[in-house]
């Protein structure tokens, strides 16, 4: 174009840009947004967007949990979230890696793993260990396995907190890949989120994949949480930003298709009210028999409590046939009735034929309930 003129090719592609007006633009491969294996659009900018936001709340929540668990100094940001495919995320990664597969199962199913460079595994490892750093063993693989059990479990409360999703993984494991090329990956195109881990001067990162209809699930999610359509989620924006201008406009409902005008309240807004059935009820009526009616089949787990002690390591080691343990109640004191684990009753042993039996003697008043609660 040094003559001012446009080449063949540049009119083409313009030609090309004026036939897609109106139409959504491909995502291009330069903003990691390319489109899933097999056609389909890819998730939008949008959705992209949800997923950032989502990024950004579960690295704060891996951080925190990773350090209460550690008693260390650490944290761990959001960096970028990007849609790749095997052979661009196998290029990236030049050293050897762990694995913790976290896959999800249940109604929304689909792959989802950590990849940790060796040398941050160690480091995370150690610290739950309390140890200095040392080879990636199969205790410290255990000691990895179970710091990422207890972020995992934590991202999914906020997840759920976040989206309509709820998530459930399988187990998780934690292995050893002595190459990239060994990295279990979804087929086709995925998400990863990546996250940046600094202590103690140490930096490393962190990423997180995501099946491509898992991390689309959660988008959706996200957006359905606020409100908004995920397949008219654009055009929705636009009514909203109309209506802002337009007060008492008629509109289409995008969830029912009915049309409705919206009432002009602060702010210029429209705000539909919400109807809600009627909570009340005719006096002395009350729910409580009809519910408790419904448990009245469900079976619980009562114990009855002899006595507790406490004993030293080397005595309980030391014990064999004939040892007598020492328990903390007195010969004919009333013994503890358990349900859950929460003390309800107390009575006395008796024998029924050739079966030990209770008979209770006290009900735990309801304060008294309370009290042991606190």
């Amino acid at each position: 174009m040094s003559d001012g003129s446009l080449s063949q090719e540049e009119i083409d592609a313009l030609l090309q840009g004026a036939d897609d007006i109106g139409s959504t633009p491909e995502p291009t491969p330069a903003t990691g947004q390319v489109p899933p294996s097999g056609g389909g659009e890819g998730l939008g900018n949008e959705k992209i967007e949800e997923l950032k936001t989502l990024g950004k709340e579960l690295a704060q929540i891996m951080g925190t949990t990773l350090a209460t668990i550690t008693g260390k100094e650490l944290t761990i940001s959001s960096s970028s979230v990007d849609i790749l495919k095997r052979d661009s995320l196998l290029s990236q990664i030049s050293e050897n890696v762990v694995q913790i597969n976290a896959s999800f199962t249940g109604t929304v199913a689909g792959h989802h793993s950590f990849i940790v460079p060796q040398d941050l595994a160690k480091k995370i490892a150690a610290m739950m260990m309390a140890q200095e750093e040392g080879e990636l063993t199969e205790m410290a693989l255990s000691a990895l396995n179970e710091a990422f059990s207890q972020m995992t479990g934590a991202m999914l409360n906020v997840i759920e907190d976040l989206t309509t999703v709820q998530l459930k993984t399988v187990p998780l494991s934690a292995e050893q890949r002595k190459s990239a090329s060994e990295l279990e990956l979804p087929e086709g195109s995925f998400v990863r989120f990546r996250y940046e881990f600094e202590s103690e001067g140490f930096k490393s990162l962190i990423e997180e994949i995501f099946a491509f209809d898992v991390a689309k699930t959660l988008a959706d999610g996200m957006l359905q949480k606020k409100g908004i359509n995920p397949e008219t989620s654009k055009e929705g924006t636009q009514q909203q930003q109309s209506q802002a201008f337009s007060p008492g406009i008629q509109t289409s409902d995008i969830y029912s298709g009915t049309t409705q005008t919206s009432q002009p309240q602060a702010g210029g807004v429209g705000v539909q009210p919400v109807q809600f059935a009627p909570l009340n009820q005719p006096q002395g009526q009350t729910n409580v028999p009809g519910n408790i009616g419904l448990l009245m089949d469900v079976s619980m787990q009562l114990t009855v409590e002899l006595g507790r002690t406490k004993m030293l390591i080397k005595d309980i080691l030391g014990m064999g046939e004939g040892t007598i343990v020492e328990l903390d109640k007195l010969a004919g004191e009333p013994v503890d009735l358990l349900v859950n684990g929460k003390l309800i009753a107390k009575g006395e042993v008796v024998v029924i034929d050739e079966n030990f039996g209770v008979r209770v003697t006290d009900i735990i008043s309801p304060m008294e309930r309370i009290s042991n609660l606190e």
